[in-house]
């Protein structure tokens, strides 16, 4: 049986894995961001007991989503749907929280939790998000930021980046 991960622990392992590729190969965030998806999902593969991580896994629907944890072979246990942006506009931005919730949290899906993950500085007003499920990480050269400077530069509360 599968671990069970809350949110606010895959976002603090998906921290993590951004910290070690900040840390040890910081080049990386500049690459594409087909490639850059690739390397967090294998720094991804290191925190996630018992899931398998795969990248721009394409669903039955023809869906891609940019990185899935989840396990192989069946909609049981699937636990966060990524979608990945460089310097993301607020268009893209809603456009990805539409498909998270509106899409992979529906059946046949069924994810658990979703995160957005900025490589580069998010805009200043983000649209509304369930906060319980969605949460973002923004990567920008390599700073993290807590919880209380993500609520004052985006006038809301979410989550520690």
């Amino acid at each position: 049986m599968a671990p069970v991960y809350t949110i606010q622990q895959a976002q603090d392992l998906t921290l993590q894995a951004a910290k070690h590729i900040s840390d040890t190969q910081p080049e990386l965030w500049r690459l594409p961001e087909l490639s850059i998806c690739h390397h967090l999902a294998s720094a991804l593969e290191e925190k996630f007991d018992g899931h398998n991580i795969d990248v721009e896994l394409i669903k039955d629907d023809r869906r891609r989503p940019d990185i899935v944890i989840h396990q192989r072979g069946h909609n049981k246990n699937n636990l966060v749907i990524f979608q990945v942006k460089k310097n993301p506009t607020l268009a893209q931005i809603k456009e990805d929280l539409f498909k998270i919730s509106d899409t992979f949290f529906r059946k046949p899906y069924l994810y658990q939790y979703g995160i957005f993950l900025s490589v580069g500085p998010l805009p200043k007003d983000l649209p509304e998000f369930d906060n319980s499920r969605i949460r973002f990480v923004e990567v920008d050269g390599w700073a993290e930021i807590t919880e209380e400077e993500f609520a004052q530069k985006h006038g809301k509360q979410s989550c520690n980046l």
